[in-house]
């Protein structure tokens, strides 16, 4: 007596089993997305949706503004804990200029949740100070400007790196 030996076909499985990784992977993001909502960005100092209504004014008064001013930092890194930061505003042929607007925000890149908007606590001779600035996480951090002087008005993103001493 011979055996008849039946052949089975494994592409249906194949398939329920690609349906099903595909559900449980939408699922999974689904799940990860909700955890992690979309941080608000903070380069312009204001909600996305006013950003985006009025961004190409927006970037004709930076363009005047680059043209007009320059900005520099004097600080490279911070420690954690206290640091402070002074911003020098100046023209194009190095002039100090005294009677800017400046704000400051420190975000983290990753999140919102550690934003601290200052105005300077000194401001002499384009020298704008902020003092008490309380660095407690170490890693990356971003220096968010808006310089407002005159009618030109200007946004700057400055990063630095906080680590222990």
């Amino acid at each position: 007596m011979t055996k008849i030996k039946k052949e089975r076909n494994y592409w249906p499985h194949a398939i329920i089993g690609m349906i099903l990784s595909v559900v449980v992977a939408g699922g999974f993001t689904i799940r990860l997305a909700i955890k992690n909502p979309v941080e608000m960005d903070t380069y312009y100092m204001e909600k996305y949706q006013k950003v985006d209504q009025n961004i190409n004014e927006i970037l004709a008064l930076q363009a005047k503004f680059d043209a007009k001013f320059d900005i520099k930092y004097s600080t490279e890194n911070f420690v954690l804990g206290k640091n402070s930061i002074v911003i020098k505003v100046l023209d194009k042929n190095g002039q100090a200029i005294t009677d800017a607007s400046v704000t400051l925000l420190l975000s983290r890149p990753e999140t919102n949740q550690n934003n601290l908007e200052m105005q300077p606590s000194k401001a002499a001779n384009g020298n704008y100070t902020f003092d008490d600035i309380t660095i407690e996480k170490p890693g990356r951090w971003q220096i968010l400007t808006k310089i407002i002087v005159g009618e030109f008005q200007g946004y700057q993103k400055y990063e630095v790196y906080a680590a222990k001493q």
